[in-house]
């Protein structure tokens, strides 16, 4: 999943599974974009294969609304579909 900061502080991101576990912590800049992905599954012809997390979203310190959600220090964004989800947190949250 593509993961935009449009806030002005630092953001930690991972994708998981909920049989499977989460995948790697990403930091994302103010301004970056990011490609999230799920748990390590394996590697196949060569290359690594993680579990997919389709779409895309914006993060922004206002409310959310039909631009991006609201994700502000204490308050992490956690989303989920099926068995699949996302968590963006600010990095002083660690």
């Amino acid at each position: 999943m593509k993961v935009t900061n449009n806030t002005s502080s630092t953001l930690v991101a991972f994708g998981f599974h909920t049989q499977l576990g989460r995948g790697d912590y990403m930091e994302i800049s103010p301004g970056q974009t990011v490609d999230v992905q799920g748990p390590y599954l394996g590697e196949m012809g060569g290359g690594k294969c993680y579990v997919a997390l389709l779409g895309e979203i914006i993060c922004q310190l206002d409310p959310d609304n039909e631009v991006g959600f609201q994700v502000t220090p204490g308050n992490p964004l956690n989303l989920a579909s099926g068995e699949h989800g996302i968590t963006v947190y600010h990095y002083d949250d660690v």
